[in-house]
């Protein structure tokens, strides 16, 4: 079961459609719509957005761009007059095939608002419960993408993916570069219009990733070892009695143990 989830900071569905569709294709079936509640930038209304994005779709079905946001908002652009018939009939048909599926029964969309300080453990809970699974921030706010960078990073999550076109869009006909028009430039063109990029793949990422591991294995490992050490000087000085050379021994290398684990705290080890 491959599951996608969706980081949204604005209420206009096409900006989710290229994703959702693409991820459609991969074989997702578990789509989830996710908001950080805050108070640093408007808020969506998640149900609705849910819900253009299902219209949206039932639209291009039909042969109609609708415009959900901005001064052209309820506008109704009949692609007929923007596309030839086959091309057109093709459209039609592609978004029917689109629409049925997103509305089937096999698909499970859902909508998750979570409070800011529940971010990184909402990640964290995702890694745990799936095992096929994306997270994508291809519309998502600049002001969240530093914190899930940061929470994927501490939660070792290697699957944080971007929408990211190849050419320079043209925003004033947004149905052109919708993913029907992306796949039929490929076609005709012969290269690629778009990827969906994973931005955690990077070798700076992964560098950074093995250095904090590098970092924390250490320290987990000289706390647990000097509790040991402790334990068992308290036990060798009840048996052998504090002046015996076995309680000195055990206790000097406590001793040393601790003063690393606390090195370590101040000054972490760093990989190469």
């Amino acid at each position: 079961m491959k599951s996608v989830y969706i980081f949204v900071t604005t209420d206009r569905p096409d900006q989710y459609l290229n994703s959702i569709i693409h991820c459609l294709k991969e074989g997702s079936n578990q789509i989830f719509l996710i908001q950080v509640e805050n108070n640093k930038i408007e808020q969506v209304q998640l149900k609705l957005l849910r819900f253009n994005i299902e219209s949206l779709l039932k639209d291009l079905a039909s042969g109609f761009y609708r415009y959900y946001t901005g001064s052209l908002k309820d506008t109704l652009v009949d692609l007929s007059n923007e596309y030839n018939s086959h091309d057109l009939a093709e459209l039609k048909l592609k978004y029917n095939s689109w629409y049925s599926q997103f509305i089937s029964d096999y698909i499970r969309c859902e909508i998750v608002p979570i409070k800011y300080s529940d971010l990184k453990q909402y990640l964290s809970s995702i890694k745990k419960t799936n095992k096929n699974f994306v997270i994508d921030v291809t519309s998502v706010s600049k002001i969240y993408i530093a914190d899930i960078l940061a929470c994927c990073l501490i939660e070792n999550i290697d699957n944080l993916y971007t929408f990211e076109f190849l050419f320079t869009p043209d925003y004033s006909k947004p149905w052109n570069i919708l993913i029907h028009q992306l796949e039929k430039m490929e076609k005709v063109e012969k290269n690629k219009q778009y990827q969906y990029s994973n931005l955690v793949e990077t070798q700076i990422f992964k560098e950074s990733a093995r250095a904090i591991l590098f970092r924390t294995t250490p320290l987990f490992i000289s706390i647990v070892g000097t509790l040991l050490f402790v334990s068992l000087t308290l036990a060798a000085s009840f048996f052998f009695g504090f002046n015996s050379l076995f309680a000195q021994v055990v206790s000097s290398v406590g001793t040393v143990l601790g003063i690393i684990s606390f090195f370590l705290i101040y000054f972490p080890i760093r990989s190469k």
